[in-house]
């Protein structure tokens, strides 16, 4: 596992307030880039997650990923961004899932997260799909007592969140953030990775068979903004039914 921020060792990990997991480098940013920001602006520590190097790309290189996937998370402002240097294309092997699902319990319990963001829902991705089961996983058995490692107390998040890459978005999400104030940070952070997004070469774009993601998901952005009456907005998914116990944050 590769860290890409503060070098410590796992035992000395310090809790943080949002953990964000990504199959992939650039997958966080792509989804979520404006929410990691805005969490980072107002001072929330936030630890990014990348599952895989994505070495499987058409474009770029492992070592260029890296270094753009540090650029980024400078830019965003997070703390921490660590790489569990998994299978790309293969976070759906039967045969690595529960490994994978205790490593993951393993860095919840460490980071102790009140707030866990993760991909889900369907996705021309097969590993982005993968991504979210793990996750939801993960954060089932880290709160189990007897699960993995004793010396680490069971943990699990106030809230697990989901975000969209590829997919096609299930009508009005139940969360829409308003990330108008920070959105030239996602940008920013998605400019860093110059070996995956090349607007300007059209040509080869097509010849790949791969959207200019960026460009996509800047109009869902600012298709859900305008619903909300801002500039820009992303959505978030919950798990489950939402409590409400003070009827104001309806209307906060």
């Amino acid at each position: 596992m590769e860290n890409h921020g503060n070098q410590r060792a796992p035992e000395e990990m310090a809790p943080a307030d949002v953990l964000v997991i990504g199959a992939h480098p650039d997958d966080v940013e792509l989804g979520v880039g404006g929410t990691v920001a805005l969490a980072a602006n107002q001072g929330l520590q936030v630890v990014i997650v990348d599952l895989t190097e994505g070495e499987m790309a058409s474009s770029g290189t492992v070592v260029a990923r890296r270094a753009e996937a540090k650029e980024a998370a400078e830019v965003l402002g997070v703390r921490e961004r660590i790489n569990c240097r998994w299978e790309d294309g293969g976070l759906s092997d039967p045969a690595q899932w529960r490994r994978r699902v205790e490593e993951l319990a393993l860095l919840l319990r460490r980071y102790r997260p009140r707030l866990a963001l993760a991909p889900q829902g369907p996705d021309r991705h097969p590993d982005h799909e993968a991504a979210g089961r793990l996750a939801r996983e993960a954060l089932f058995y880290s709160g189990l007592k007897k699960f993995g490692d004793p010396e680490l107390a069971p943990w699990r998040p106030k809230r697990f969140l989901a975000y969209r890459i590829n997919g096609a978005l299930d009508g009005l999400s139940a969360y829409s953030v308003d990330v108008s104030a920070v959105y030239d940070r996602k940008q920013a952070a998605l400019a860093c990775f110059q070996s995956q997004f090349f607007r300007e070469q059209r040509e080869t774009r097509q010849a790949l068979n791969v959207p200019d993601l960026p460009a996509l998901l800047e109009a869902r952005d600012r298709y859900l903004g305008g619903m909300i009456g801002t500039a820009y907005a992303e959505p978030l998914y919950p798990d489950g039914p939402i409590r409400i116990g003070r009827l104001d944050a309806l209307w906060e």
